[in-house]
């Protein structure tokens, strides 16, 4: 967990830390709930399941014993600690519960103020906290999956993966945009297509022609074990967005679906840098996956669905991909909208300019 990372960083410089971190419950590599752990013993309680007993709130039912230990732990780093860390602020806090009584004595007390918040609700934390000036750090945000939750995630969904058809929630219409980004990609006879978290194989199958080389990397060995059976002519490997285990200058198209909102912000330019690596000169990306045009329309969504939406996930907006593509050095961007939900991102290597003397 990046709060623990924090916390030692900081323990390390000398500073009396004290509070909270909340680490997942996890089965089958689903977030079923949350622990609450004190960061100064290691002791920890139950604070959350998504099924009874418990104070309901969204999806989950909270422990009252689990609340109590927490909010005790808070007071009392507020009395004793010079950097007080609370893990996952949220929704039910801004509401009343879940920490705030723990916060609010945090709020008056010394001691300098570590909040992880989902970057969707810092500034309403920010106003709910009273707090004037804040530094947003570029780490995991809370409550999402680190990379080795998302591979047991689709490790534990291989089986079905994809017979659901995306009927609800963010990936609502996911087979039709996958056939409207298909459309989009352009791969010729006898080149090579590069698919990053392939998962069954489904996307890259409606692109390749007969003789096309497909090439695919996923974090998932059992998802590479199942698009293996059903596609045994696939070149597979396990790997990621940021260290794709190809070589350079190798493909003339890159295409990606429902994979990259598993990257936090601050790694978009560098999975882009990998992405035009991979790429010959003049070959080009498609990145389909949930996108938003602004924040507003991110908040309405969110809003929309309600219980449907994962906030364990931060659906990227077009904006932001838009301009760590640029950065990376990409040509020719363009933003395809394919559903209420679902964008494309698609762009190209440059070819390399030659300058000519007389």
């Amino acid at each position: 967990m990046a709060v623990l990372s924090l916390t030692e960083d900081l323990q390390r410089h000398g500073l009396r830390v004290a509070g909270v971190a909340s680490p997942r419950v996890l089965a089958e590599g689903k977030t079923i709930g949350y622990r609450v752990r004190d960061l100064a013993t290691g002791e920890e309680r139950p604070l959350c399941l998504d099924r009874p007993p418990g104070i309901p709130f969204r999806r989950f039912f909270f422990s009252p014993e689990g609340l109590a230990f927490a909010n005790d732990l808070i007071e009392q780093a507020a009395r004793e600690a010079e950097v007080i860390v609370v893990d996952e602020v949220g929704p039910l806090e801004l509401a009343g519960g879940g920490f705030a009584p723990g916060l609010r004595a945090a709020r008056q007390s010394r001691a300098f103020l570590v909040l992880t918040v989902r970057p969707s609700l810092v500034n309403e934390v920010r106003r709910w906290a009273k707090v004037k000036t804040a530094v947003t750090l570029d780490a995991p945000p809370a409550g999402l999956r680190s990379r080795d939750e998302t591979r047991q995630l689709f490790d534990g969904s291989a089986s079905s993966y994809g017979s659901w058809g995306g009927s609800a929630g963010p990936l609502t219409g996911y087979a039709e945009s996958l056939a409207k980004a298909a459309e989009l990609v352009q791969v010729g006879p006898g080149e090579r297509l590069l698919d990053i978290g392939i998962g069954t194989g489904s996307f890259a199958a409606q692109i390749a022609q007969s003789d096309t080389e497909v090439w695919g990397v996923d974090l998932s060995t059992v998802m590479l074990s199942r698009c293996r059976e059903d596609h045994p002519g696939y070149h597979l490997r396990e790997g990621h967005f940021l260290s794709l285990p190809v070589p350079d200058r190798a493909f003339h198209a890159v295409v990606s679906s429902f994979a990259f909102h598993h990257l936090v912000p601050a790694e978009y330019e560098r999975a882009f840098r990998e992405i035009l690596r991979a790429l010959v000169p003049g070959g080009g990306f498609v990145l389909l996956d949930v996108l938003f045009a602004s924040e507003p329309d991110r908040q309405a969504a969110r809003v929309a669905l309600g219980d449907l939406w994962d906030d364990e996930e931060v659906y990227p907006l077009v904006p932001a991909v838009e301009a760590a593509a640029s950065q990376a050095g990409a040509a020719g961007l363009v933003s395809h909208r394919v559903s209420p939900l679902h964008w494309v991102v698609s762009g190209m290597r440059p070819l390399r300019t030659v300058a000519c003397g007389s």
